[in-house]
């Protein structure tokens, strides 16, 4: 290995702790009044280091955020095309179901950098990052969604329409998870619950009661 590949391996390692070290600071309830002395500390290396690596706090939120985002995003695009609509709507559900679940601190960070007054402040590479992500995500289900409507499963109307309800169950259903109000849920008995209903509302949604 040569001096310059070894000094990107030490750049890319270094980088990797100072967002481990981020995120487990972000545990506390005044997560966002971490400051980049305290992720110096906690990552063991000068706050000059940190501003090498990153611009700002809120870069290091945004890396995190786009390396889950990214990750999701490829679990969702290898979920078998040729599976039957409702198996697949499923399966993605379940994929960001646990994502979302497997660790609160990112879960904090995506939803932070989630707010339109966030992106604002980005350098344009990093909000186009941002945008391409959700736009390949989105088509992965919408594409399921269509599947569904040409196949009579669900009712044909506006897709925004049809991802409204199911957006809005699945993320109450994961702050109401965080919570604590649930206790200590079995994770996969609620993550069925509610795949069972959003999956009912978009196929009965227009039908009398």
């Amino acid at each position: 290995m040569g001096v310059q590949e070894r000094k990107a391996r030490d750049f890319s390692r270094r980088e990797a702790e100072i967002l481990a070290a981020a995120l487990s600071l972000f545990s506390r309830d005044d997560w966002e009044l971490v400051t980049v002395d305290e992720i110096a500390r906690k990552a063991e290396v000068g706050k000059g280091t940190i501003y090498k690596h990153f611009a700002s706090k809120d870069e290091i939120y945004a890396r995190l955020a786009l390396d889950f985002n990214r990750k999701l995003l490829l679990e969702i695009q290898h979920v078998d095309a040729s599976l039957p609509v409702i198996a697949r709507f499923r399966e993605m559900t379940r994929l960001s179901w646990e994502a979302h679940l497997a660790s609160k601190e990112l879960h904090r960070v995506v939803l932070y950098c989630g707010r339109a007054e966030f992106r604002q402040n980005f350098p344009s590479t990093i909000a186009e990052e941002f945008t391409a992500i959700e736009v390949a995500t989105n088509s992965a289900v919408t594409a399921a969604l269509l599947q569904g409507v040409e196949e009579g499963l669900f009712p044909r109307k506006p897709l925004e329409m049809l991802m409204f309800g199911a957006q809005s169950a699945f993320w109450g259903a994961i702050q109401l998870m965080w919570s604590g109000y649930l206790g200590e849920p079995d994770k996969t008995h609620y993550c069925d619950e509610i795949t069972n209903f959003i999956l009912a509302g978009l196929v009965y949604q227009d039908r009398r009661l």
